[in-house]
């Protein structure tokens, strides 16, 4: 049942329990796939109280977490997490939270990427839904969890490499290496600027996964792609990137290949090797996320056994796109 009268505070003000809300905010999101670390919600907590991490709270009156959104700053870009629970309209109370979200960014900031996640499910598709005829300007973007079983007794084929290319682990090269190949990876490409629109801020994001933010790399399964020649031009030319879940299961956080090496295979010879190397430590679940414009990429890992899984959304805001719409009403107090 929907609880009236829901507030929407900022969380730093928020009198409530934060650190509940925010572990049943981790469970969700590493049961969807998406992992982080066990202290996420107390460093989290703590971030919030003292400001350094933007949140909001819809508060019912028992002073209960209905819906949070958090949000942290890069530069003029954001990223953050919109999570509803059971008692919150989306229509309602969920738009408020997205539009007190938008009533204190800082004026240098020109664009948003906010996760959407719900407990139960159905809430994450009313808000987008609800989106459609609001006011607020979001685009909403589609993608897709995918899983693959790992089984030791069917493992996929050893790949085929063209001559002159070798696998060498891709944490043994610098981070700055790793980050300029992904940035120039997706550039065209429909998944350009997702997370980065600058090869620094690409580079800040692959150091953070490389330091575990998400989970601690495996390197026996983040193989890397060496093209062997003499001199100058001996290359890195792709990797792919896994980190671990939990001991049974590993999240695909990247497959990158060079742009002048596409249509060779190499994406899925790196993915076949990293989904062997899991199988030979003991995982038995291999887990992605892929937006629904990259058909290319879905292709990809269905023919190495990704089957779908459950679908979730993206809300991206840009200025530009907000100046063009009318203004919303302000958020209830």
């Amino acid at each position: 049942m929907t609880v009236e009268g829901l507030k929407i505070v900022p969380a730093r003000e928020f009198r409530g329990d934060l650190l509940e809300p925010l572990a049943n905010l981790r469970a969700t999101l590493r049961e969807r796939g998406e992992g982080l670390p066990p202290d996420w919600p107390s460093v989290t907590e703590q971030a919030l109280r003292l400001g350094k991490l933007l949140g909001w709270v819809a508060s019912d009156p028992a002073e209960s977490a209905r819906g949070m959104a958090l949000l942290a700053l890069r530069g003029k870009r954001g990223f953050g997490q919109v999570h509803l629970w059971q008692g919150l309209d989306p229509r309602r109370d969920g738009i408020d939270l997205l539009q007190a979200l938008l009533t204190s960014l800082p004026p240098e900031v020109g664009r948003l990427d906010l996760s959407v996640s719900s407990d139960p499910d159905p809430l994450e598709q009313s808000l987008t839904d609800a989106l459609a005829t609001s006011p607020l300007p979001f685009e909403v973007i589609t993608r897709h969890s995918m899983g693959c079983a790992l089984d030791p007794a069917h493992p996929p084929s050893p790949p085929l490499l063209p001559e002159g290319f070798r696998f060498v682990p891709a944490l043994a090269f610098k981070p700055q290496l790793l980050a300029t190949l992904d940035f120039q990876a997706f550039l065209g490409g429909p998944d350009a600027g997702m997370v980065a629109e600058t090869p620094q801020d690409n580079l800040r994001l692959i150091e953070g996964l490389l330091q575990g933010d998400l989970g601690p790399p495996i390197r026996e399964a983040s193989p890397a792609l060496f093209m062997e020649r003499a001199g100058p031009e001996a290359q890195l030319v792709g990797f792919a990137l896994a980190l671990e879940d939990n001991p049974h299961r590993a999240l695909i956080a990247d497959v990158a290949v060079s742009p002048d090496f596409r249509r060779m295979g190499l994406g899925k010879a790196l993915l076949v090797r990293a989904l062997r190397g899991l199988i030979a430590l003991g995982f038995t679940e291999a887990l992605l996320w892929v937006t629904d414009a990259n058909v290319a990429a879905q292709a990809l890992y269905k023919s190495t056994g990704f089957i779908p899984l459950r679908s979730g959304h993206i809300l991206r805001w840009t200025r530009k796109d907000a100046a063009e719409r009318p203004p919303s009403p302000s958020p209830s107090s």
